[in-house]
């Protein structure tokens, strides 16, 4: 059998931006064929190369005409961890305190590979970590990474088909680690690396069977780009118990005024003002947002207490 290596994950692409689609379709500029170096994406690497058989292709979609199918391996012996598949590195990375992705999956058979969606950190000297994942097991189970060291849980009470479509979605927050299966939460757990988010994948260990993927939506209020956080923007006082004072540079002039929580739902909202009364919010920490005329956006941290 030939050599297998780590999964490479040089390449990049930009998505600074709040929401993104990515349903692999020709109007997003993929082509059917290897995924390898397509907007970004890169595919595991073999001793004779990256594998060309993780393509897009027409055979399935959930919605559309093209999907990624993360395929079996046939020049390759089974491994005991998900290492076949493809990986998306952000350009710039993001804050857990505002993330969520979520993304339809069909498992072509049971009894064959597990095939596991992680998303993974970065230090300085490139060592990937996962923060999140979540894994169909070859026995029909679904299980969610909970270590850094890759330990998991098995979902109770939650089991899937062969051939059949489900939408996951994973919500990151600096304290939680949140799982819906079709939009019903099957799991919450402790954020057991709390750092921010470099990129996902999708890998499978060969074991047989593929899966199709489709329909990413990644969202995020890109509280961790550098050109959104200023330290221009002062309030006061923080913690706060209920009129909160909002300072920007007198040059500028604020248009909107909104509080999140750190899972990213919107709170309050208001129009240019230069003070909020939040006696309405509980304790707890929540993110500040203030947009200018000019459409500069200033955030930080408040503490309510």
């Amino acid at each position: 059998m030939k050599k297998i290596y780590v999964l490479g994950l040089a390449l990049a692409s930009s998505f600074v931006i709040s929401q993104e689609t990515i349903s692999f379709e020709a109007s997003e500029g993929f082509e059917l064929g290897t995924l390898h170096n397509q907007n970004g994406w890169t595919v595991t690497e073999g001793s004779d190369g990256f594998l060309a058989n993780q393509i897009i292709t027409d055979e399935n979609a959930s919605d559309g005409s093209f999907s990624f199918k993360n395929s079996y391996e046939s020049d390759f012996d089974f491994q005991w961890f998900p290492i076949f598949g493809a990986a998306k590195e952000f350009d710039t990375q993001f804050s857990n305190e505002n993330f969520s992705i979520s993304y339809d999956i069909l498992v072509t058979e049971q009894m064959g590979a597990d095939f596991e969606f992680t998303i993974f950190s970065k230090d300085e000297l490139d060592e990937y970590y996962p923060i999140a994942g979540v894994g169909m097991e070859y026995q029909g189970n679904m299980y969610v990474i909970n270590s850094i060291d890759y330990g998991y849980d098995t979902v109770g009470n939650v089991t899937w088909e062969a051939n059949q479509w489900y939408n996951i979605k994973v919500e990151v927050t600096p304290e939680t680690l949140n799982y819906f299966l079709n939009d019903e939460l099957v799991y919450t757990g402790e954020n057991y690396n709390s750092v921010d988010i470099a990129g996902f994948n999708m890998l499978h260990n060969n074991y047989g069977g593929s899966a199709f993927y489709d329909n990413f939506l990644i969202s995020t209020e890109n509280m961790n780009v550098n050109d959104l956080i200023s330290n221009s923007l002062k309030v006061y006082p923080n913690p706060v118990k209920d009129i909160l004072n909002i300072e920007i540079p007198s040059n500028k002039k604020i248009k909107d005024i909104d509080i999140f929580s750190l899972t990213g739902e919107k709170l309050m909202h208001s129009a240019a003002v230069e003070s909020l009364n939040l006696n309405q919010l509980s304790k707890g920490i929540y993110i500040l947002k203030v947009t200018t005329e000019n459409g500069q956006i200033l955030t930080q941290k408040i503490i309510k207490r």
